[in-house]
């Protein structure tokens, strides 16, 4: 989400500075016991809400038409493979997002603003997801829906804890 900060006139003083517009961008996470859930960017318009359900491993991002005002955008996967997980060993996960510019490869959809990052924190291990948005179509007000892809994974542990 993108906001302005406003930097004006201060109480009290007889004089008046120009006002400065200063971008201020933010985005937000939550965790509960068998849900996570962060917003990130898409585009200059609009973010979008990843959910990850701990005890499916399914990821997803729902993301808000602006002509329509509805959710517009659906794009998923499942993280239990990238990240080398049992899930019958209850895995605990955090979710976080990140500004992220990539090029466009080809054609009108290119990666959103965004980069989406899984943890499990039981493991150490994390990937990072994006996925394929076309702003021309989300302004025409028509839906979109894909994968989540998979850009790269890693640890952050660098040693083996026994449970």
């Amino acid at each position: 989400m993108t906001a302005f900060a406003v930097v004006g006139m201060i109480a009290g003083t007889s004089w008046q500075q120009p006002t400065l517009h200063i971008p201020v961008s933010a985005s937000t996470a939550a965790t509960s016991e068998t849900l996570c859930a962060a917003t990130g960017r898409v585009d200059e318009e609009m973010e979008g809400l990843f959910t990850l359900d701990s005890l499916t491993g399914d990821l997803q991002c729902a993301v808000m038409n602006s002509q329509t005002m509805r959710f517009g955008g659906l794009f998923r996967t499942n993280v239990l493979n990238d990240l080398g997980i049992d899930a019958t060993k209850k895995p605990s996960y955090m979710l976080l997002t990140g500004n992220a510019s990539f090029r466009a490869s080809s054609g009108n959809a290119r990666p959103a603003d965004t980069v989406c990052y899984v943890i499990d924190t039981s493991t150490g291990r994390f990937a990072a997801y994006t996925f394929a948005w076309t702003r021309a179509v989300s302004q025409r007000g028509a839906p979109q829906q894909g994968q989540l892809n998979l850009l790269d994974r890693g640890t952050a542990r660098n040693v083996m804890i026994r449970n």
